[in-house]
């Protein structure tokens, strides 16, 4: 596997840039796809600006990372059709240029989100979900759906495996300085009556989940790539506030949320408690399976 090449797209992204050095530390040969014009001066990296750019018979996985940020910008009815296709149309394109070469990829990995599974209606959150588990006929379900369905509509002719991701937590980037900000600055703590679930997942362990999938090939198709341990919102603010040696004084009213965020508000004050069946009985074993070791090497 030393010697095989990868087709990264969204390459410049959050995951994609943790992703990069990953994969040269490995010795893997790296074709980068971004919209921003990128030089690199290693070795075994080319960036490319468009498919047309790339030598299809060097490719022997494509990682397909490609969409804008859904946290980012209100859910309007543009910028709900600009998430769909940012996610859509770039996997479709990838998929379309790969049937014009006789070469095929021995896999391709393509993202998606736990917001497939919706969120609990009720508050409740009794349900664990599995990879098996139901969408919903709401945005973020419905706009993991259109993802994964773009790429499993070739599954007849690819080896294709879909990555559900939670919140991805890393040292820099992402989504969770925004989550301590507020517990750093000892403003907040608990949002609502803190029990909605935070899926997450350490940014080693989506490396290594991905490394691990190329390598072992397991049979399923679809893994949620998560902490096997279910967290809530609450256990969050306090172990982020034991590691950043602070004592958060309020609680956030839910209220707020939905009135500032509208049906954005449900990254924050709902979803699902979601575990990464299909992994764990591929074998694979997490780097961080609990929020505790997580955040004691991100912030400590």
């Amino acid at each position: 596997m030393s010697a095989a090449t990868i087709l990264i797209t969204g390459a410049s992204g959050f995951i994609g840039s943790h992703l990069l050095p990953f994969l040269l530390e490995r010795n893997f040969r790296v074709v980068a796809l971004s919209r921003k014009n990128q030089v690199s001066t290693h070795p075994n990296l080319r960036w490319v600006q468009k498919l047309s750019q790339v030598d299809n018979e060097m490719i022997d996985y494509v990682i397909n990372l490609a969409g804008e940020s859904i946290g980012k910008g209100h859910w309007g009815s543009a910028r709900k059709q600009q998430l769909i296709d940012s996610r859509v149309q770039t996997t479709t394109k990838v998929f379309d240029w790969l049937k014009q070469h006789a070469h095929r990829p021995k896999m391709i990995i393509s993202g998606s989100a736990v917001g497939y599974y919706g969120i609990d209606e009720r508050e409740q959150w009794t349900n664990l979900c599995d990879e098996s588990a139901s969408p919903q006929a709401i945005f973020m379900s419905e706009l993991c759906q259109k993802w994964e369905q773009s790429a499993l509509a070739y599954s007849n002719e690819f080896n294709i495996k879909i990555m559900r991701l939670g919140i991805v937590f890393a040292r820099e980037g992402g989504i969770l300085p925004q989550m301590l900000q507020p517990i750093k600055w000892r403003l907040v703590g608990k949002i609502g009556h803190g029990r909605q679930p935070v899926t997450w997942v350490h940014i080693a362990d989506v490396l290594g989940v991905i490394e691990f999938l190329m390598k072992h090939q397991p049979d399923a198709q679809i893994f949620n790539v998560v902490s096997p341990e279910q967290v809530t919102q609450q256990q969050f603010a306090q172990c982020a506030a034991h590691y950043l040696q602070v004592r958060p004084l309020l609680s956030a009213p839910s209220i707020a949320f939905k009135w500032l965020m509208g049906e954005q508000s449900q990254l924050i004050l709902n979803g699902q408690f979601v575990q990464p069946k299909a992994l764990l009985n591929a074998g694979y074993h997490f780097h961080y399976p609990t929020l505790d070791q997580a955040l004691q090497q991100i912030l400590a």
